[in-house]
């Protein structure tokens, strides 16, 4: 009968599955920096897997009761069914701030967790702190030049009035292309404008005859003052030729053609 028994027992043990165990780690976490820990901190400890380092198979975190102490006690609990035969694990130790890590072991604390080394001691030090992504300065196109995209009719050239119905005009496009009347044809330049300066290429223009002394005088005044050009002001609706000194070459009105 006794055998009978015996066998039985030994049926069901052969049945049932394996029961998981308990398992406890203990251990204490230190730094050796002589700095002491502010108000408001926690100790986390986590198992990994080497295997899988990013997902801790078993973590423990508690708020510091003694601020500015070490070593700093833990201890880990779990079930042994979380240890896969055959793979190594460690200990990675943590202590954190409300909003920052403030120690961290370098290297992964090496153990077995079903028959560790006693005792746990992992040693953390400063953790490295994450430099803050700069925020890249918003891109912002400088303003349009208030002189651009209008015909400016010269109204004086080098102090003298220009002469009645010869018109000596230019206009300055966003690609910087100038252009005008001289007062008897037109002519073509390249422009460099920012918030002062305005410089014209040597002026191309056509070769048609002037009709009288006045016309030609007055365009071969006008050429001489575009190539003089350093510079630019406005004074209300008008424009303002200045050349290197800041002499003014010519004042412009806006065209009402």
């Amino acid at each position: 009968m006794r055998i009978v028994v015996a066998m039985v027992a030994l049926l069901l043990a052969l049945a049932s599955p394996a029961l998981a165990a308990k398992v406890t780690l203990k251990g204490d976490v230190i730094y050796r920096e002589r700095i002491a820990l502010p108000p408001g901190g926690t100790l986390s400890v986590s198992l990994i897997d080497l295997a899988t380092p990013d997902q801790p198979r078993v973590s423990a975190k508690a708020p510091i009761s003694s601020p500015g102490q070490v070593p700093l006690t833990f201890t880990l609990n779990f079930d042994d069914a979380v240890i896969v035969s055959g793979h190594s694990y460690a200990l990675i130790a943590e202590i954190a701030g409300p909003d920052a890590v403030w120690f961290r072991n370098a290297e992964p604390y090496a153990l077995d967790p079903l028959a560790p080394a006693t005792p746990i001691l992992i040693i953390v030090n400063i953790a490295p702190q994450e430099e803050p992504v700069p925020t890249p300065e918003p891109v912002v196109a400088p303003a349009p030049s208030p002189i651009l995209d209008i015909t400016w009719q010269a109204e004086t050239i080098g102090g003298a009035p220009a002469a009645r119905g010869i018109v000596s005009s230019l206009s300055i496009a966003s690609d910087m292309r100038a252009g005008g009347r001289g007062g008897c044809n037109s002519w073509f330049a390249q422009a460099e404008v920012n918030a002062e300066r305005l410089i014209f290429s040597a002026v191309a223009a056509t070769r048609m005859a002037c009709v009288s002394d006045e016309a030609t005088k007055q365009e071969d005044s006008f050429f001489a003052a575009l190539a003089a050009t350093r510079f630019w002001r406005l004074d209300k609706d008008h424009l303002i030729l200045l050349d290197a000194g800041g002499v003014e070459l010519a004042n412009l009105g806006k065209s009402r053609f």
